[in-house]
């Protein structure tokens, strides 16, 4: 019975504490969560917090998030089961990729509709089916299609439902994406739930919740890659400019997460960084983290030095990184030098470091006298050094080796087609001729197998796509398109010359297509780049300076010339001189100075002379020379001076602007002609014939499985991917580490932390200023407590003595009270609260030079005696109230209701007795969550602080006519006539420094609360604005700057609105 009781007990003190935490994070309480349900010896199950977890990501709640994770939750089991994951995805909030994954499912059920029949909707008509394998499929889309499945199909499909009324009427049309590639195998893909978390935080661009799974990712580069990958597809196909914005900056956040944890591995390991770049992950469709960063465009990450140098070892293949261009260029033509040494290969180096290590393990051995090492380890297993035939192929299969040789066959081709272009082009085609045929041939065929290597499984659209996007491609493309042409209009007798010309021109293509070559170099590689873009803006600048050549050169033509009918030379003369006049060729057919008649043809005859000017009477040309030589120097100075001066202006531009990038982007772009040259067969053009021919039989006839090639993607072992990954995750701790160090060193977290800790400690001097301000007004009512007591004592006590016959020593008793006072006048003096007023009592009177006389605080009111009170006698001279009958009367019928103040008369005030005055409070909520009350106040100039509008009125039942001028006419009616409407929060008698024994200030503090929304609201804020700051609205709080009297009244219009004060 006792265990029962006390399970019984422990259910409800568990089902009590989740019902705390449920509201906890409905009022996203933190600070609450951490303190009293998450204590320091709290021990909470994993799976007694999966709801909260649930509920937490839903709600957009990354503190409460990360509270979770830090007390036990663990993703793996949160997340265990699919259905969860699927439950997150269906509470996705209203984002880009929710339409998308909405659209999909859509077409996914209207083509199985279209293959099945007609199924039966659901009852609204707005509920579709979803489950993971749509998530995988969009996600695959986003990655790329190289990618395989995240979420394999199960069997029996997992689904829900999903609401899109929402997403249904903002879709887009997308394009069609290739359905996921089958799983051959049954097993299920490798999951993690870190990943799968961050995967989701992603897709939604949720900053917070992703850097929290992005902790929480076993393969964190990959990820990271693969969020930024998703976030530009996302970015590029989005309408929505902000959002997409958004998505470009997050994009590159995790950009520079994969460079700072890619560092410290490259810091801390060289070989195993390069090992994380193409070992394929499991985690996001075995695909590796190079391949990603190229498909992101993440050009900073590949010019990282790791990667770098990862390129650089697959670019010279098994030989060493450390041998010079110049040796392996001689190895390469004197290939027995390889057998001396002259070249050092990688197999060289890692024998030669085992060697060093054995050397140094004997040394400690020696030193130290223990054989335990060796005994550990057992006997030492050393590398074979390569055979000579592997040398030899190791040496020719280099794709540094295949670039040099290419580029001296490359050379060979454009030596022989220039040969035959000059020398051998015969009718009959040569032998030389034949050669070059041959070598085209080989060409084209490189070019074929290059469109078809697909390795990384893009597609044969995806990858005609990037091939043609390549501008050395186009060049080649362009180039033996031109020489087909070109020979089948040689092989024609009536097309032979043509031929020739289009082949001549097709020898400058080629030799365009030379400057690739220049690519692989660090110093003119990044020169090649600007050049593309200088090439870019000359195009643009051409069009701007066509205008000016035509518009000369046709007016000229025209003004010189009459009735020019050769289509030839009107261009020669419209476009072709005007064109050469910026190089410096003057014409001579402008004026008589230089002008020979024999040159030119008088009707135009001759089709080897332009047409003679237009004839004057003396039949000698007629040249307008006013005209003609302001028009050539108009156009010299536009054309030669501003035009051309500008273009070295934009080339400048261009140069400066790139020339930052230029190492970047040749890094990225250094990729592809590595990664060219490594598949590309060992032997040139045009012996490559032989290695096509070779790779046709053996994968097409004879259907092989092609070659797999492990320098940029490798599957590891089971053991070793485990191993490899537990080091990447330290080595992301130790890059989180350093980043909040450098975080919390920079200025502006140090600015933070110190404006947070000044807010601590105001708020701290707040409550301690509240619960003393407590502490005195408790003690101050217990020491009125006594005084009372003690009184009532020491009345008894003469009461006593006069009893007993004391009554003729009561003169010289100390008199406690008066006759003509007693004990319940003096009670309730002691027992008045805030009885006595201060500010009436001041000792000096406002706007005078007169001084009160000093009223103690036990002779303010009037029911105390006071025989020596001699108040000064004051009135205003300014307008006001006049004594009606005698002075004495006067006075006698109006006394102040707070005592005594040291003046009699009427001060400054306007009228004897009560002069009534109006306080307006104008109160909105400043938020539509009404959340913080504001009131509308005004900036007194003279005292340079705050005080509420008001002034003195006739009736409270009407605004004072002052406030028409604060206000406005117009607003002030509309105000006014809301005085009805409005709350009195106070009425009744103000402490006022201009109070005097007869005249007193009676105030009613009137709130009206506005509408946000409302038109009133509009028109003052608009002249809060227009006031410069004599009008503004403050915050309802004990820190506003104002009177007591009115701040008293703010704390009453605050509990009017149950607003905190």
């Amino acid at each position: 019975m006792d265990q029962e009781a006390s399970r019984t007990s422990e259910s409800l003190g568990i089902e009590y504490w989740k019902r705390q935490l449920e509201l906890a994070i409905a009022w996203n309480r933190v600070d609450i969560a951490e303190t009293e349900i998450f204590p320091d010896e709290s021990q909470w199950k994993s799976s007694d917090l999966h709801w909260a977890m649930f509920s937490a990501l839903v709600g957009n709640k990354p503190r409460f998030v990360s509270l979770l994770l830090e007390n036990g939750v663990s993703l793996r089991d949160f997340l265990q089961d699919m259905e969860t994951l699927c439950d997150l995805y269906r509470q996705l909030p209203g984002c880009f990729f929710l339409r998308k994954l909405a659209k999909r499912v859509h077409r996914s059920r209207h083509s199985r509709g279209q293959v099945f029949g007609n199924r039966p909707r659901c009852p609204s008509g707005h509920c579709e089916l979803i489950n993971m394998t749509h998530v995988s499929d969009e996600v695959r889309h986003l990655l790329g299609s190289f990618t395989e499945a995240l979420y394999p199909p199960p069997p029996t499909a997992n689904h829900f439902n999903m609401t899109m009324v929402d997403t249904s009427l903002s879709l887009s049309k997308s394009q069609t994406d290739s359905p996921a590639p089958l799983i051959e195998d049954s097993t299920e893909a490798q999951r993690d739930s870190g990943t799968d978390l961050f995967l989701w935080a992603v897709v939604q661009n949720n900053k917070e919740l992703a850097e929290i799974a992005w902790e929480q990712c076993r393969d964190c580069m990959c990820a990271a890659l693969a969020a930024s990958k998703i976030l530009k597809k996302m970015a590029e196909e989005g309408s929505d400019a902000d959002e997409a914005k958004d998505m470009q900056a997050l994009a590159n956040h995790y950009e520079k997460h994969a460079i700072g944890v890619f560092s410290e591995c490259h810091r801390s390991d060289e070989e195993r960084a390069q090992k994380l770049l193409v070992r394929a992950s499991p985690f996001w469709g075995k695909t590796t983290c190079l391949r990603l960063a190229l498909e992101a465009d993440d050009k900073s990450f590949i010019a990282q030095s790791g990667v770098q140098s990862l390129l650089t070892q697959i670019w010279c293949g098994e030989l060493s990184v450390v041998n010079p261009v110049w040796r392996v260029l001689i190895s390469i033509v004197f290939f027995p030098l390889i057998f001396t040494g002259f070249l050092v290969f990688r197999r060289d180096e890692v024998i030669h470091r085992e060697i060093e290590k054995d050397e140094e393990i004997k040394t400690v051995e020696k030193v130290t006298g223990s054989t335990l090492r060796t005994n550990s380890h057992g006997p030492p297993q050393h590398l074979k050094p390569l055979s000579k035939w592997s040398r030899l192929v190791c040496l020719y299969s280099s794709p540094q080796v295949k670039f040099y040789l290419n580029i001296v066959s490359y050379f060979a081709f454009l030596f022989l087609f220039a040969v035959v272009l000059m020398i051998d082009f015969q009718a009959t085609p040569s032998a030389g001729e034949l050669l070059l045929y041959i070598w085209l041939l080989s060409l084209v065929c490189e070019e074929v197998r290059q469109l078809f290597h697909d390795p990384d499984g893009f597609g044969f659209c995806k990858k005609a796509r990037m091939y043609i996007n390549d501008l050395w491609n186009i060049l080649d493309v362009l180039s033996i398109l031109l020489f087909i042409i070109g020979l089948a209009f040689r092989l024609t007798t009536e097309l032979f010359y043509a031929g020739k010309i289009i082949l001549c021109i097709d020898f400058v293509v080629f030799c365009l297509r030379l400057m690739a070559i220049f690519t692989i170099s660090r110093t003119l590689g990044p020169k090649i780049i600007i050049v593309k873009r200088m090439m870019m803006d000359m195009f643009f600048f051409m069009f701007l300076l066509s205008i000016w050549v035509v518009a000369y050169g046709v007016a000229k033509q025209g003004i010189l010339i009459n009735n020019e009918n050769r289509l030839n030379w009107i261009l020669r003369g419209a476009v072709y001189e005007p064109y050469l006049i910026i190089f410096g060729n003057f014409p001579t057919d402008i004026d008589n100075t230089s002008f020979d008649i024999n040159s030119c043809s008088m009707n135009g005859d001759d089709p080897l002379k332009p047409k003679c000017p237009v004839l004057n009477e003396n039949q000698t040309p007629a040249f307008p020379v006013w005209l003609t030589i302001i028009m050539i120097c108009v156009y010299l100075l536009f054309a030669n001076i501003l035009l051309l001066n500008l273009l070295i202006a934009i080339f400048n531009f261009t140069f400066q602007e790139v020339q930052d990038n230029t190492d970047r982007i040749w890094k990225f772009q250094r990729y592809e002609l590595i990664k060219e040259y490594h598949s590309r067969p060992a032997a040139p053009p045009p012996l490559i014939i032989f290695s096509h021919l070779y790779l046709f039989i053996r994968n097409i006839v004879l259907c092989r499985p092609p070659i797999i090639c492990k320098e940029f993607k490798n599957k590891l072992l089971q053991a070793e991917e485990e191993e490899l990954l537990s080091w990447e995750a330290l080595m992301k701790d130790k890059y989180l580490l350093s980043t909040q160090q450098v975080q919390s060193q920079s200025m502006e977290q140090r600015i933070l932390d110190t404006a947070q800790k000044v807010a601590a400690i105001a708020d701290r001097l707040e409550r301690e200023e509240e619960r003393s301000s407590v502490d005195t007004v408790k003690g101050l009512a217990r020491l009125e407590e006594q005084v009372i007591q003690s009184a009532k004592a020491l009345q008894w006590i003469i009461d006593s003595l006069k009893s007993q016959g004391f009554a003729a020593k009561e003169a010289q008793l100390p008199t406690l009270i008066t006759t003509d006072e007693s004990l319940d006048t003096l009670r309730n003096t002691l027992e008045k609260e805030d009885g006595c007023h201060v500010n009436a009592r001041q000792f000096h009177y406002p706007n005078s030079k007169l001084t009160r006389f000093p009223v103690p605080e036990e002779k303010v009111p009037w029911e105390v005696r006071f025989s020596s009170y001699m108040p000064t006698y004051y009135v205003s001279e300014e307008g006001g109230d006049h004594m009606d009958g005698s002075e004495s009367e006067t006075l006698h019928n109006h006394r102040n209701p707070g005592g005594r103040t040291g003046i009699t008369g009427r001060g400054a005030l306007s009228h004897f007795g009560p002069n009534l005055n109006v306080d307006l409070v104008l109160t909105r909520w400043r938020d539509s969550e009404r959340s913080v009350l504001e009131y509308l106040a005004v900036l007194d100039e003279s005292q340079g602080n705050l005080a509420l509008p008001g002034g003195p009125a006739h009736s409270a039942d009407h605004l004072p006519l002052t406030l028409q001028r604060t206000l406005g006419k117009k607003l002030f009616e509309k105000i006014n006539a809301k005085v009805p409407e409005g709350t009195k929060v106070f009425e009744g008698y103000v402490d006022d420094c201009r109070n005097t024994d007869n005249a007193w200030v009676e105030t009613t503090v009137l709130n009206i609360h506005l509408d946000r929304t409302s038109k009133e609201m509009v028109e003052i804020n608009s002249m809060v604005v227009s006031s410069h700051g004599t009008l503004q609205w403050q915050e309802v709080s004990g820190k506003t700057r104002l009177g007591s009297n009115q701040r008293d009244t703010l704390r009453q219009v605050a509990e009017l609105h149950n607003s905190k004060f």
